[in-house]
This record gives C-alpha cells, structure tokens and sequence, in this order.
C-alpha cells in the first residue's frame, strides 16, 4: 500500500491554471507508463506542467482530423482520457468556435449534448476502472443560470460512470463582467474525475 501524501495534500480547489490542477491530478490518479487519450488537445496546454516522459499523452482535436464524437481508437485502448469541450456558447477563442461550431447561436442544449457524445466514446476507448477527465463551466443562457456541471455530472451517472472527484479550478483573473450584472460573474470552472 502506497504511503499517504501527507506533507504536499492534493486538495479539492486549485487557484492558476489548468495545467497546474491537471498536474496534481496527474499525481495522485496516473501511474508511470500510463496512455492518455486527450482528444480535445489543441496546443497541448493542460500538459504544460506534467513530467511527459512519465506517461504516454496521444493528443487529438478536430484540426488533427478527429472528433471526439467519432474516435478512431479501438475499445479499451487507454488507461485514461481527457475532455474539455468548449462549454460556453459565447465565446472570444476563435479556435475553438471554428472546431465546434459553438458560436452565440448554439443553444445550451446542444453544448450538453456535445458533451454526452463525447463521454460515450471515452467510455468506449478507456480501460475498466480508467478515468475520464472533464472539464466544464456553469453558464447563463436567457437570463437564467444553467449549472452544466449537473447536467453533466447526471449524464456520466446515467452511463455508468462512478464520480470519484470534483476540482475547482479559480481563475487568476477576475472576469469583467460586459452587460448590465444581473447574476454573480463566474470565477471558476470544474473538473470532473469519472471513473469507468
């Protein structure tokens, strides 16, 4: 049995960046020799952080020509897999509007909806008792709060997925709000620990 980590404890919020809070997750939930999958992987930030001689990360996006909808992996291929969707229908990350379409058209709905088909494919390509890495946002669509880190979280149970841990990530930064306040501006974003 491995020894406690009681000098440097792993906690539940992490105030940076993601790469920061990806390497605590790192620590505490991957082995050494561990394969990867990051399929929304864009510039390879989360990863910044991490040692990556440790483990094997096989990235991929849209703009590799692969979408997480429709992997190209085999059943049970990796240990681990990651997924951080754009989660916010307006959206200044021109990157991310081109890959997924996401631009202030798209409803909440079809923003879950992305996500749900994402989780069923890491499902498919990840390892009994593997983890799934998922990184959301709550957001306001019409005026009123929509808390997809629920909805989420209700769609992973309802494919079978065990919620072993929630992160919040704060943000270094405080966000401006750009139209008249009517709701308490969000400082966070979560990351959801599912295990299959």
């Amino acid at each position: 049995m491995e020894a406690l980590n009681i000098e440097n404890p792993i906690y539940t919020v992490h105030q940076g960046k993601n790469s920061g809070l990806i390497k605590k997750v790192s620590e505490l939930y991957f082995k050494e020799g561990d394969k990867i999958a990051d399929v929304t992987y864009g510039k390879g930030v989360f990863w910044k952080e991490v040692d990556k001689s440790k483990f094997e990360i096989v990235g991929s996006d849209l703009k590799t020509g692969t979408d997480f909808r429709k992997l190209p992996y085999k059943d049970n291929s990796f240990n681990h897999s990651v997924i951080d969707p754009p989660y916010a229908r307006i959206t200044n990350l021109k990157g991310m509007v081109d890959c997924y379409n996401t631009t202030r058209f798209t409803t909440h709905e079809k923003i879950i909806k992305l996500y749900e088909d994402g989780l069923k494919e890491l499902i498919r390509i990840t390892k009994e008792k593997g983890y799934i890495l998922c990184k959301c946002q709550d957001e306001i669509c019409g005026g009123k709060q929509r808390w997809s880190h629920i909805e989420i979280f209700n769609i992973a149970l309802k494919l079978g997925l065990y919620p072993k841990d929630l992160f919040i990530l704060v943000n270094e930064k405080n966000p401006k709000p750009t139209y008249k306040q009517q709701h308490a501006r969000k400082l966070h974003s979560y990351l959801w620990i599912f295990q299959k």
